[in-house]
């Protein structure tokens, strides 16, 4: 049984890792880091001993106060050499997401998208049982994923290579627009049910998957939605800028970077384009509409609702078109994301 995620943990955490790891075992954390944060650090522990200290496999370490990322291994209380990246990949005052993924030969890192780095085991990994977090950090959610049968849709084999460098979470040019060749094959395997930061509403209904509810994201957003089924809903909401120029919700394969829905509103078009992007290219787009809903300065609901032929969408209770099925088949798609001249409210999927 898949070990049920942690929402919003006092810090510092500690916690069990079920069935501890095993390679191709996922650990998600998504989070705040205030502006005034100086370090904080994850520990993949090997127990939770505090006197005598655990053995710590993998320790992951922010230091803003030194401007650098510090990687080491604890065994029988004694520090191994450091491993020092002098980039922090995490802006202070900023949303993250940190996925550890562990391979047979390493912990491999990757950071709002991008692959960070690669740290080679000192211990055996089967050893790790118990995970730690500590420091200036606001935690919103670990999730945790076991090794997954590859999808229908299986990805080439990981090929190692070299790290490149990170984007800022929300940086005002680019978010979350280029995924490494890692984070690719990493993000098939997810179903996460996460969300940024606060005010998040579970569905406890039995039977019933988990509604994750995000409470003023920034924009740019991007998050795991999980793979998309027949019936499920996604709301966004948010308010138009009062001189936009556009805006953009997209509906996207993670692994491949297809995307299965883009809704692309051109205030310089007076138009509401619809389209899917496959394997790079774009396909035919749709424009017609019984109504142009979106107004510069006005707050706005868009809720797409996933049909088994189409994606149903309404705009403020309004239905306002349906857009077949491009992109098959629907498990594949599993991350949404909102750029452009607009604010969030909410999001709800």
């Amino acid at each position: 049984m898949e070990q049920q995620p942690i929402y919003n943990p006092i810090i510092p955490f500690t916690g069990a890792i079920f069935g501890g790891l095993q390679d191709g075992k996922m650990v998600i954390i998504q989070g705040q880091v205030p502006g005034h944060a100086k370090r904080f650090a994850v520990d993949f522990q090997c127990g939770s001993s505090v006197k005598p200290r655990s053995d710590i496999a993998f320790h992951f370490n922010l230091r803003y106060d030194e401007g650098v990322v510090v990687c080491n291994t604890l065994e029988r209380e004694c520090w191994g050499s450091e491993e020092r990246k002098k980039q922090i990949p995490i802006p202070s005052g900023s949303y993250f997401e940190v996925i550890f993924n562990v391979r047979s030969y390493c912990f491999q890192v990757s950071v709002n998208g991008q692959h960070f780095i690669e740290y080679n085991h000192r211990l055996a990994f089967n050893r790790v049982d118990t995970l730690k977090v500590s420091g200036d950090v606001h935690v919103n959610a670990i999730t945790f994923r076991s090794p997954v049968v590859p999808p229908a849709y299986a990805p080439p084999a990981y090929t190692p290579f070299q790290p490149v460098n990170a984007q800022p979470a929300f940086s005002s040019s680019l978010a979350f627009s280029q995924f490494s060749q890692y984070n690719k094959e990493t993000a098939s395997q997810l179903k996460a049910d996460f969300s940024f930061p606060t005010n998040r509403r579970r569905n406890r209904a039995k039977n019933t998957p988990t509604q994750v509810t995000v409470s003023s994201p920034m924009v740019p957003y991007q998050a795991y939605i999980g793979s998309i089924r027949p019936q499920q809903k996604i709301k966004v909401v948010g308010t138009v800028k009062p001189k936009p120029y556009r805006f953009t919700i997209n509906l996207k394969a993670g692994y491949s970077d297809n995307i299965a829905l883009h809704i692309n509103q051109r205030f310089d078009e007076n138009a509401v384009v619809r389209n899917s992007c496959i394997n790079k290219s774009w396909s035919t787009e749709e424009r017609g509409l019984p109504f142009l809903p979106f107004v510069p300065g006005q707050t706005f609901e868009v809720l797409i609702v996933v049909q088994p032929t189409c994606y149903k969408v309404s705009v403020n209770g309004r239905h306002l078109f349906n857009f077949n099925h491009r992109l098959q088949p629907l498990n594949q798609v599993d991350h949404l994301e909102v750029t452009g001249d607009i604010s969030l409210s909410l999001v709800q999927y």
